[in-house]
């Protein structure tokens, strides 16, 4: 029980410090692929921590069913303290209630979740098929043109996965803006962004009222708009895709990842300016870090708890 006990304080210090502290080593966008990594690798260990915390009490109540009064000394001191005699009935339903408790919240967060990914995945899908009825062929196999009086361009993780670019956007880009965007939006494709975003937004769904989940679903975003800044950039340079950004600004469908979409004046300083090279180290070098103490932590809590050094529970 002591296990579980840390791991779910474990879990309470990440999702109370780790929202400010993420926010602030990855806001200004040095390192955004590594910043992904930790948001995601922060909410992960969490939701871990969560389930095998729950899976450890449900074992340790069926380990000692017939001796309920072990589980219940072991959960408070008071109550090892007020609780004596043979193990009866109403100790059985004590701990029978800690077992459904645990085991009812994970069941029902995840099929909250569960329901909630169902949803957004079918709407991609459904907005996927609708764009490719209405619009027609671009001239690359995956883009679709849509005639609309505003400038777009956004891609949708639909069956087959689409990008979309409206006829006011190809009168308003060149050529070469144009191929940085398409660029662009087939980085949030290679990449599975627009996946990652739908989980996210399920979580935040589910979890509204857990900070580090919903602060996630706002920051992660933005930083999977910087990586593929940066492979467009790499291969069109960064005059065309920021001239493209700035035409394209505040007119894409906001459930879709679009090229202009997300934090476009900080994405633009960031174009302008690129870090020094001392600067991207040392965010990559904090990140790093960052990444390894969060993916460890859960690992590290159980040994610590298991072997006795750690101790959490009086």
């Amino acid at each position: 029980m002591s296990i579980a006990v840390c791991l779910l304080l474990y879990s309470t210090v990440v999702v109370v410090f780790a929202p400010p502290l993420l926010s602030r080593l990855t806001r200004s966008g040095h390192a955004p692929r590594l910043g992904v990594t930790v948001w995601v690798s922060a909410i992960a260990s969490v939701l871990a921590s969560w389930v095998v915390a729950a899976v450890l009490i449900v074992i340790n109540v069926v380990r000692h069913w017939n001796s309920p009064m072990v589980v219940l000394a072991a959960c408070t001191a008071r109550l090892h303290e007020v609780v004596t005699g043979q193990a009866g009935i109403a100790a059985q339903l004590g701990i029978l209630v800690i077992a459904a408790s645990a085991a009812g919240a994970v069941g029902v967060v995840s099929v909250r979740l569960i329901r909630a990914l169902i949803h957004l995945r079918d709407a991609a899908h459904e907005h996927a098929q609708a764009v490719r009825i209405v619009g027609r062929r671009g001239t690359e196999h995956d883009v679709v043109v849509m005639d609309a009086t505003e400038p777009a361009a956004y891609c949708v993780a639909g069956r087959p996965a689409t990008i979309v670019l409206t006829t006011a956007a190809l009168n308003a880009l060149d050529a070469e803006q144009i191929a940085a965007v398409l660029a662009h939006e087939r980085a949030h494709l290679a990449g599975h962004h627009p996946q990652i975003v739908t989980a996210l937004r399920a979580l935040a769904t589910t979890l509204p009222l857990v900070r580090l989940i919903t602060a996630g679903a706002i920051e992660v975003p933005k930083l999977l708009e910087m990586c593929a800044d940066d492979a467009a950039a790499h291969h069109h340079g960064r005059t065309a895709l920021l001239s493209g950004l700035l035409d394209l600004a505040d007119t894409t469908p906001a459930p879709a990842l679009g090229a202009a979409n997300v934090a476009v004046l900080s994405r633009a300083q960031r174009l302008l300016t690129p870090p020094a090279f001392t600067t991207q180290a040392r965010t990559h070098a904090m990140l790093t870090a960052a990444v390894l103490t969060i993916a460890t932590g859960p690992l590290i809590t159980i040994a610590l708890a298991a072997t006795g050094t750690l101790t959490c529970m009086p």
